[in-house]
């Protein structure tokens, strides 16, 4: 019989319910959520937040930061609030039905613009298109071309602020060639690997606003042995029951 997947992931200190959303929690989401350096950051956004999964997951690591977590899927908007609703982290979090392209940063006493923007954003093509609308939004680039995307980062980013983002490498390369005419620089980078042997398969890029030589470091989520590895568990730790 086939094995029915759980309808929520649970976390240490949070669930995320994704019975209803068009994407499930994925390894290289929670990958991203955990590599985002949240130092010093005051204010975040999170575009195309899904289930609120990288919201709640930054939220852990920075108690001070406030989140707007903004979905254009109605859906997804409704789980995200009740996994919001359900965390420890309600009050910092604030999930908005919006499309991107539209969406300005509430007012605020301390700036107009956002220090961190974390995003997993859809990136097929209109080919190989799902009977099901919603999950068409989720993964293709119909309501969220990288283009678009990088205007919105452009416009909503503070002079210090950085933008994190989970892509495949060859979207990664067209979102850096989006964004370098907007001044917006790759200055980290990690390389994810299923395991050694095997070709990259998703980049996680940190841009800021100061063009600088940027790092490149590496992740194999499991050994050669098919076991997680020492540095997919001490990334993950402070998330995953298992570790």
């Amino acid at each position: 019989m086939p094995r029915i997947p759980a309808p929520f992931f649970r976390f240490k200190q949070f669930a995320v319910w994704h019975d209803r959303s068009a994407l499930r929690v994925c390894t290289e989401a929670c990958i991203l959520g955990a590599y985002a350096e949240v130092t010093d950051v005051t204010h975040a956004l999170d575009i195309g937040t899904g289930t609120g999964l990288l919201a709640l997951m930054i939220a852990q690591r920075n108690a001070k930061m406030q989140i707007d977590a903004v979905e254009i899927e109605a859906q997804n908007v409704e789980q995200a609030i009740e996994n919001v609703i359900q965390s420890p982290f309600l009050k910092r979090i604030s999930v908005v039905q919006a499309a991107i392209q539209n969406w300005r940063k509430p007012e605020s006493p301390h700036s107009s613009k956002y220090d961190l923007i974390i995003s997993n954003p859809p990136f097929f093509d209109k080919h190989l298109l799902s009977p099901r609308e919603e999950r068409n939004r989720a993964l293709h680039t119909e309501t969220l071309s990288l283009s678009d995307l990088a205007l919105s980062v452009a416009r909503l980013l503070a002079d210090t602020g950085r933008f994190v983002v989970l892509l495949p490498p060859f979207e990664t390369q067209r979102l850096i060639d989006f964004l370098t005419p907007l001044e917006l620089h790759p200055t980290r980078q990690l390389h994810i690997f299923s395991r050694q042997g095997k070709p990259v398969f998703r980049k996680i890029t940190t841009f800021e606003r100061k063009k600088k030589e940027y790092f490149t470091e590496t992740l194999y989520i499991h050994d050669n042995d098919g076991k997680y590895s020492d540095d997919f568990r001490t990334l993950l730790k402070e998330y995953y029951l298992i570790f």
